[in-house]
């Protein structure tokens, strides 16, 4: 039987910047629609590379890229993307840095402020719309920056380590909130999802696999599928389904490091 078409597929990629530093190497991946998947991996091991690779932003050195089965060959228009940190415009309120995208594409004023109200509410900051960045906290800030790569309603959307530089309770706040815009409760998947994170923890709750890159030149070295529901609430960090696949990642992370596990 013919498996279902991926929303993305990588082919032996390999990426190649102009100062002859390899990031990427022979990478081979298949995200289905409606996934989410986390990267995880030595710091300078080509997360954040694969991620702009997925976005179209970078060009690759060898391979192929398939969204929907069709070759990427430059941006692609239905791809939100978060970075590590907010970017908001600082001059421009809330409502207006949600905007940017839309207005971007050229869509008209007020079907662009409805857009932007909606995301707002989607990820509790109708309420602050017409604030100014600086008088929000960094949480929020963030929600802000999710807003806005999800005003366009993309198929995909990549977060670059968003919540690494968070207080540990507002990012397991913030990881429900994405978990809960992901995939409703008794709704399917909004979009498909790629996240990069350092924390084993983090990468566990949130994902339905979680891909294990090698130091540079990166590659994909082991894959966990964890198991659990994919609508999770906060107590599945007490589950031991959780525990399971925080160990087995571990020992995965341990060997991508050439690393013997601590007992």
């Amino acid at each position: 039987m013919k498996s279902p078409q991926a929303l993305i597929e990588l082919k032996a990629v390999d990426r190649r910047y102009e100062t002859g530093l390899q990031a990427l190497q022979d990478v081979n991946l298949r995200i289905a629609p409606g996934e989410f998947v986390s990267l995880l991996g030595p710091s300078g091991c080509g997360k954040s590379s694969l991620l702009r690779v997925l976005a179209g932003l970078d060009p690759i050195s060898a391979g192929q890229v398939l969204r929907a089965g069709q070759p990427v060959r430059g941006p692609v228009r239905d791809t939100g993307f978060v970075f590590q940190e907010p970017t908001l415009m600082p001059w421009a309120d809330v409502q207006s840095n949600v905007e940017l995208p839309l207005r971007l594409q050229g869509v008209a004023a007020e079907p662009r402020a409805e857009a932007a109200r909606a995301a707002l509410a989607r990820v509790g900051l109708l309420d602050f719309a017409q604030s100014m960045p600086r008088e929000l906290s960094g949480g929020m800030k963030m929600r802000a920056s999710i807003a806005r790569a999800l005003v366009t309603q993309p198929a995909l959307l990549l977060l670059d380590e968003p919540f690494a530089a968070l207080d540990e309770i507002t990012r397991f706040g913030l990881n429900q909130a994405l978990l809960d815009l992901w995939h409703p409760e008794g709704q399917a998947p909004a979009f498909t999802t790629v996240f990069v994170t350092h924390s084993v923890y983090e990468a566990v709750f949130l994902s339905q696999r979680v891909l294990v890159m090698s130091a540079r030149p990166g590659r994909i070295l082991d894959e966990v599928v964890v198991d659990g529901p994919a609508h999770r609430t906060p107590a599945f960090r007490q589950s031991e389904a959780f525990a399971t696949a925080c160990a087995r990642l571990s020992e995965a992370l341990a060997r991508a490091a050439g690393e013997a596990v601590l007992g």
